[in-house]
């Protein structure tokens, strides 16, 4: 992880992270161990949703850490990842989620950000950008993935009022706060109701 996902003016230390070892079904309908490198605070609750996702058979294409790919090409590679430290995509000055541990992105390929300048993103994410059809391993809000994310008080990028970005699930808190461990609230459950 070294100089690659964490780096010494990453907001959190190695101590504050968890290596998570999951099994997940594939895109292949099989079984494959993955890891998932998350926040400490959070490696309990990151076992119960991926053990729903994993009884509703939810399909997942890659789950690798961060680093086994070149800087930013983990999208590329549909692979779903949790901690990695940089700036946030959607505006530079900003440390996102990701670097403290506290965000998931899911199948990248299949659930692309809509960056406002740049179109859909990763490379190649076009064509899976509608939301209108019923494929492996694509999040909706009538997807089961987001039903389980937002009962654990999760909230999904493809509602965000900035662009959707459908991979993405960050650990909800409340509080006007930088950093999401010092929030005075993290939120345990949602029920979402569509208007």
């Amino acid at each position: 992880m070294q100089g690659v996902s964490w780096k010494p003016e990453c907001p959190v230390g190695p101590d504050e992270l968890a290596y998570i070892r999951l099994t997940y079904w594939g895109l292949d309908g099989a079984v494959h161990p993955g890891v998932l490198v998350m926040h400490h605070d959070l490696a309990d609750e990151t076992v119960a949703i991926f053990r729903e996702l994993f009884q509703t058979h939810f399909a997942i294409a890659r789950m690798q850490p961060y680093e086994d790919f070149a800087v930013g090409e983990y999208a590329e590679n549909n692979d779903t990842v949790g901690f990695y430290c940089r700036p946030d995509q959607g505006d530079p000055t900003q440390l996102g989620m990701h670097s403290y541990g506290y965000a998931i992105d899911i199948n990248p390929m299949l659930n692309p950000y809509r960056d406002a300048k740049e179109g859909w993103w990763p490379s190649g994410s076009a064509d899976n950008s509608g939301r209108d059809r019923d494929a492996a391993g694509v999040i909706t809000a009538d997807s089961q993935a987001f039903a389980i994310f937002t009962r654990h008080g999760w909230l999904w990028g493809g509602l965000s009022r900035h662009g959707p970005d459908y991979m993405h699930f960050e650990k909800g808190t409340i509080g006007a706060h930088p950093d999401p461990r010092t929030a005075p609230y993290a939120i345990t459950g949602l029920h979402y109701q569509a208007k």
